[in-house]
């Protein structure tokens, strides 16, 4: 019986409707990697094959740039390298630290954010939304770029040969690699290892940083300047004791006050809201109608009222002098801008971060092979690197896969 609901369900899923709008929703997706898919077969010959899954294509680009800026700024690139590698194994201990406790509370609780996931283009992240393809292609663009050119010029400060750049294919996971002379990295200190290893993640960090300030000081106050708050909406129900859900106040409602007063931003809400016990009756004033509800128990601390909902957003509309003319188009720029700063953000940390994981894929194990090779010797460092990469690439397929297998699960059963 199980195994016919799981059939009954798959077809009703696989219609033509859906198939159709699924491939225009992500048409742009589709064509990328058709075109990637025509370069991997016309530079086939080329091609470096790793494992099955890993595709390589090797050139010079770029090379003779990070030869020309590792010289001029030799001083500060070895400075910058040095603070890296620190950074480096601060961010490896509290990014596996993470992994393994998210890990373990979503085994504990299945509703919990698994922590990690793929943010690719098209995909929903909670509290930004749909991240478009072409803010996503341009951030990789950059993102790679940054990464991989720091470890070259890094590298190159420090006399080791860069052989090749190039491109690399992992699924539908898209970046680039420096290929520095390994034999001659390996004689070198341990802390010149570090800062070559630990300059990609670093830098992505940094780029991470500069969006965020471009953001919060330039972009994101001229934006401000031409919006006027509307009230706040949210995306999902959460939590047991859900006070919105029980009154069908549904996601997508324009909340604009709390008990006959105006509160056109959440935090002010939220502050209102703080004055109010479990139990207690509000009046919600929302764009359509005031609602009566009676407040939850926060599952965190039961002396705390809950509302129930997640993924919060403060919405806006543009001021009216500057919803015409010349400023629209100025409007659309800064609007634009800075839902790339915020991706842009998002991404390059993410990546940055995930490299410092110390799995055998990312620079995070090397880092912590070199480190267990020093500490316990070749043989006995190497040993306890493999086990320590085989634990943490468990953790990360777990993390990524059981959310999804849970879904999948639930909606079938």
């Amino acid at each position: 019986m199980a195994i016919e609901n799981i059939i009954t369900n798959l077809l009703s899923y696989l219609t033509w409707d859906n198939i159709i709008s699924q491939t225009i929703r992500f048409k742009y997706i589709i064509l990328f990697y058709l075109v990637i898919g025509i370069i991997l077969y016309t530079y086939r010959k080329k091609i470096e094959t790793q494992l099955k899954v890993i595709f390589l294509i090797r050139m010079k680009w770029g090379i003779k740039w990070m030869d020309k800026y590792s010289k001029k700024h030799r001083a500060w690139v070895v400075l910058l390298g040095y603070i890296g590698s620190g950074v480096g194994f601060i961010g490896l201990i509290v990014i596996s630290y993470v992994l393994v406790k998210n890990l373990f509370l979503l085994m504990i609780n299945p509703a919990t954010n698994p922590g990690v996931s793929l943010v690719l283009p098209g995909i929903n992240v909670p509290g930004l939304g749909i991240l478009p393809f072409w803010h996503w292609l341009i951030a990789i663009f950059l993102i790679a770029t940054v990464h991989e050119f720091s470890h070259g010029i890094v590298a190159r400060a420090h006399n080791i040969e860069i052989k090749n750049t190039g491109i690399v294919f992992f699924g539908p996971i898209i970046g680039a690699f420096v290929e520095p002379n390994e034999k001659k990295m390996a004689k070198e200190k341990d802390i010149v290892q570090y800062s070559i290893l630990a300059a990609g993640a670093f830098s992505n960090i940094l780029l991470a940083l500069v969006a965020l300030l471009l953001l919060s000081f330039v972009t994101g106050p001229l934006q401000q300047t031409m919006v006027e708050p509307t009230g706040f909406t949210f995306d999902a129900f959460f939590g047991e004791d859900n006070a919105f859900e029980n009154q069908n106040i549904t996601p997508g409602t324009l909340i604009t006050g709390i008990d006959d007063k105006q509160t056109l931003k959440f935090e002010e809400f939220q502050r209102k809201l703080q004055c109010k016990d479990p139990n207690e009756t509000i009046n919600v004033l929302t764009n359509q109608d005031n609602i009566m509800i009676t407040l939850g128990q926060n599952p965190d601390n039961p002396d705390l009222p809950f509302l129930g909902i997640s993924q919060i957003h403060n919405e806006i509309q543009i001021k009216e002098q500057y919803n015409h003319g010349i400023y629209k188009p100025i409007y659309f720029v800064l609007d634009t801008l800075n839902k790339f700063f915020r991706w842009l953000f998002l991404l390059s940390l993410g990546i940055g971060l995930f490299n410092l994981l110390p799995l055998p894929i990312v620079d995070g194990g090397r880092m912590t092979q070199t480190f267990l090779k020093t500490w316990k010797g070749e043989k006995q460092g190497n040993k306890y690197y493999n086990k320590i990469g085989m634990f943490f690439l468990l953790v990360l397929i777990l993390s990524l896969t059981a959310p999804y297998v849970m879904k999948i699960f639930n909606m079938l059963f």
